[in-house]
C-alpha cells in the first residue's frame, strides 16, 4: 500500500516519536511509506538516518477560509504526486485538511495523541494511544471505527541490569516545560523532601514556555544546590540520562499517554507518577511502579516510600516494570496491533 506519513510541529515530543516509529513499522510490514514534515522540524535527521523517504511541506494550519484554501491546495497536489491510498495524521487540525484533500478511494486515519476532538469526525479511522483517549474520542461524539494502539519504546538489544539506589538517590524528570507537565508540583515536592531531611538530587530537562518559571522557582525554593537543569535530552542521549537516575518522576496534571514512563520501564528503572491519565493504564501501583495524586504532597509520599524501599523491593518493581515494557510497548507487540489494524479499515 502507498501510504503517506503525516505530522505537524517542528518539536521532538511524543506524538513525533510515535510518528517515527509509525513510519519504520509500515516500512517493515511491506508497505511504501513517505513521510511529510516540516521544513525544519527536528524530526528530519533523524528521517534521513533512518533511510526514509520524506517530503517537506509547508502550509497554513487553520480554519480560515481563504488559508484553508491553500492548504488545502497543497496537500491535493502532493497526495496526487505520491498517488496515495492512505494518510495518517497525528493531529487533529491536520485531519479535517487532508480529508479535504483526499483523493477518491483514499483513506484516512487519525493517530489521536491529545484531548483535542475538533478534527476526529474527519477520520476513517480513529487511532487512541490509550483507553482514555478512546473514552475522551467516544464523549466528544466519535461513533466510527476506533483501535487502541500504545506508542511504543524500542528495547536495547542487551537486557538491562537493576542496580541498588545510589547512596544519594537522583530523582529525574523530562518533558515540555508547561502547565500540564506539573514541573512546579515536583519542585514543590522537593522541598518538601528537604524539610523533611530526605537526602537526594534532582535533575529536571526540557524546554518551553516555562522554562524560566521553572529556574525560577528552583531559585526560589532554595533547590539550586541539589538541582541540575539540563535541555531537551535528544534520543542518543535518552538512554543514558535514564540510566543515571535511580527513579524517574512523572508529575504531570494530565497525560494521555506518558511516553517517558515506558522509556523507563524498558532500562529498568523505578517510575513515580501522579495519576493523570495515561499512566494509571501503564502502571499498577506497588507491582511495576508508585502512583500519586496530582499534588505535591501526595507526590512527596510517594517520593520518601519509593527512596526508602528496601533493595529487594526495588528490583522487584523495576523487573515487573521492564516485563511491561517488553510484553505490552515492545516494537514486535506494537508492529502486530498496527498490522491488525490495517486490516479493519472501513
Amino acid at each position: 500500500m502507498k501510504i503517506v506519513n503525516l505530522i505537524s510541529g517542528k518539536d521532538l515530543g511524543g506524538p513525533k516519536q510515535t510518528f517515527l516509529h509509525y513510519s519504520d513499522n509500515l516500512r517493515q510490514l511491506g508497505h511504501q511509506v513517505t513521510c511529510v514534515i516540516r521544513p525544519n522540524a527536528q524530526l528530519e535527521p533523524l528521517l534521513k538516518q533512518r533511510k526514509h523517504d520524506y517530503v517537506l511541506l509547508d502550509y497554513p494550519r487553520t480554519r480560515l477560509p481563504l488559508l484553508k484554501h491553500i492548504a488545502i491546495k497543497k496537500l491535493r497536489r502532493l497526495f496526487a504526486q505520491q498517488d496515495v491510498e492512505l494518510v495518517i495524521v497525528h493531529k487533529p487540525i491536520d485531519a479535517q485538511l487532508v480529508r479535504a484533500a483526499l483523493p477518491a478511494n483514499c483513506q484516512l486515519i487519525l493517530i489521536l495523541h491529545s484531548y483535542n476532538g475538533a478534527g476526529i469526525n474527519a477520520a476513517d479511522l480513529l487511532v487512541c494511544v490509550s483507553p482514555v483517549v478512546a473514552e475522551f474520542a467516544r464523549k466528544k461524539g466519535y461513533s466510527g471505527k476506533l483501535e487502541i494502539i500504545p506508542n511504543l519504546v524500542e528495547l536495547s538489544a542487551t537486557e538491562p541490569t537493576t542496580r541498588p539506589f545510589q547512596s544519594i538517590p537522583v530523582i529525574a524528570c523530562m518533558g515540555i516545560m508547561r502547565r500540564t507537565k506539573g514541573q512546579d508540583i515536583l519542585l514543590h515536592a522537593a522541598a518538601i523532601l528537604r524539610q523533611r531531611n530526605i537526602e537526594f538530587k534532582l535533575v529536571i530537562a526540557g524546554k518551553g514556555r516555562w522554562n524560566r518559571k521553572i529556574n525560577s522557582l528552583i531559585k526560589q525554593l532554595g533547590l539550586s544546590d541539589i538541582t541540575q537543569r539540563l535541555d531537551w535530552i535528544s534520543n542518543q542521549q535518552r538512554d543514558k540520562f535514564i540510566d543515571d537516575a535511580d527513579i524517574i518522576c512523572l508529575p504531570s496534571r494530565s497525560e494521555t499517554f506518558g511516553m517517558v514512563v515506558i522509556e523507563a520501564m524498558a532500562r529498568k528503572r523505578l517510575v513515580v507518577a501522579t495519576r493523570c491519565g495515561g499512566p494509571q493504564g501503564i502502571i499498577k501501583h506497588q507491582d511495576n511502579g508508585l502512583l500519586c495524586d496530582i499534588n505535591a504532597d501526595s507526590l512527596a509520599n510517594a517520593l520518601v516510600a519509593a527512596i526508602h524501599l528496601e533493595a529487594q523491593e526495588q528490583h522487584t518493581l523495576c523487573e515487573a516494570a521492564y516485563m511491561t515494557a517488553k510484553d505490552h510497548y515492545s516494537l514486535a507487540t506494537v508492529r502486530q496491533q498496527i498490522a491488525t489494524m490495517l486490516k479493519q479499515l472501513p
